[in-house]
């Protein structure tokens, strides 16, 4: 058993920074009145949505197996927790700017850009699972960040 030194590193060093991160950001969050009971709704329904995201990921996964991919239990659960926390994360940008904005974003625009990620995500993991090279899921940057902006952006109509 081969035991990777960077990989443990990396991993202990990505957990206390989001702690602190986590710990930092609700201190600073109580000292200006942040954690009301807005804050509360919008990250428990992220979170309710975040699940759903991660059982399509999980439905995507028996999916690939059944066809005859074979996958390793890291490489799941890494995938697994890409996309919860990937989800959560994106999620829980577009909720706040929905509800607190001066007009509420398309939900058809959100729908779509949302859409656009998760076809880019899936379409690349699959080709870097297929090809047994990560290096394709790094294509998915851009599809991604265009979806984010779709997601993000109302149509200049709508805002007048």
């Amino acid at each position: 058993m081969e035991i990777s030194i960077g990989a443990t590193i990396g991993m202990c060093m990505g957990m206390i920074c989001g702690i602190l991160g986590l710990w930092f950001g609700r201190k600073k969050a109580r000292k200006n009145r942040g954690l009301d009971e807005l804050y509360s709704h919008i990250w428990q329904k992220t979170r309710s949505y975040s699940w759903y995201v991660t059982l399509g990921a999980i439905f995507v996964l028996f999916s690939l197996n059944v066809l005859g991919i074979e996958l390793s239990s890291a490489m799941v659960l890494g995938i697994l927790l890409f996309v919860h926390i990937g989800s959560w994360g994106i999620i829980g940008i577009i909720l706040p700017i929905n509800m607190s904005g001066t007009f509420p974003l398309p939900l058809s625009r959100v729908k779509f850009g949302i859409i656009v990620i998760a076809t880019s995500i899936i379409v690349f993991t699959i080709m870097s699972i297929i090809a047994n090279n990560w290096m394709f899921l790094l294509f998915s940057i851009l599809p991604n960040l265009i979806g984010l902006f779709i997601a993000l952006t109302a149509n200049r109509k709508d805002s007048e």
